[in-house]
Order: structure tokens, then sequence, then C-alpha cells
């Protein structure tokens, strides 16, 4: 039986791809596409939660330095210095929880703030009656409550005194 010269093929010997198949291949390169677009967003939003991290580590060095460098020093640093002699509790007058600061670790308004800090600090049986214990937490962004915000940095240190 021959086969009809409207069926054949214009040229013998040449294979082409099935409807399914490229069906199929293009199926397999969407889902590889979007589940690279998924991983490049999620490592986008790990990305800047690490700049922040970093930023906050580094303003509560400073912050610290500061204050190790001044240890008597009145001035509008973070920890004031009348928190380091008495008993550990919270550092800010008044019964005030926390405080703003701006990015350079100064107290601040909440106009101008970058961030919430609380502050503990102050001598106890274990650290003597010339070290301070200091724990400090800075949370971001300035306008959020602290007590619930997942963005915050923590630390504590010990600051010596004369």
């Amino acid at each position: 039986m021959r086969i009809p010269s409207a069926l054949r093929s214009p040229r013998p010997g040449i294979r082409a791809f099935s409807l399914v198949e490229v069906v199929v291949a293009l199926g397999i390169c969407v889902f590889v596409l979007v589940t690279i677009m998924g991983l490049y967003s999620t490592g986008m939003r790990v990305n800047r939660e690490s700049q922040n991290q970093i930023q906050e580590a580094n303003l509560a060095s400073l912050i610290i330095a500061s204050r190790r460098a001044a240890p008597t020093n009145a001035s509008q640093l973070a920890i004031p210095a009348s928190a380091l002699t008495g008993p550990f509790t919270n550092a800010y007058p008044n019964g005030q929880l926390t405080n703003y600061v701006g990015s350079d670790g100064m107290i601040t308004n909440a106009a101008n703030a970058a961030y919430v800090v609380s502050c503990r600090a102050g001598t106890n049986a274990m650290t003597g009656p010339n070290t301070a214990q200091v724990y400090l937490m800075l949370s971001w962004p300035a306008q959020a409550n602290p007590a619930v915000s997942s963005d915050h940095y923590e630390v504590t240190t010990y600051i010596p005194f004369p």
C-alpha cells in the first residue's frame, strides 16, 4: 500500500517533535522558572534581614563602645551614665521602659528615631561595685511595639567604671 503524496513528508528522513513532547517540555520549563523565582524572592528577603541584623549589631557595638570610652560622661547616649552605678534595673528614669535612638546611637525623639532601645543596667552581687552589667535591645522600625516586634537585636555585656 502506498501513502498518498499529500500525507508524505516533503523531505523524507527529517523527524520532528510531536505536540505532546513540546507541551511537556514547556511544562517542565515553567515549573523550573517558577521555582527559581520563588527562591530568588526568598533570597532577597533573607539578604535584607541579614543587612538589618548586621546594622543593628554595629549600632549596638557603637553604643556600648561609646559608653565604655566615657562611663561617667552624661551625654545623650542610649545607655545613661547614671544607670551604671545603681542596682541592676531599668536604665531610664521615671519608669520609662524604652527610648528612641537615631542611627548615630544618640537618644532622639520619635519623629527622628530609627530604632527603639530598651536598656537595663547596673551593678549586682555578681559584678561587684565597679562593673555594671548592661542589657541592650534594639528594635526596628521605631514605630513598632518592641514587645511584639520580631525585628530586634539583643546583647548583654559588662562595662567597668572608676
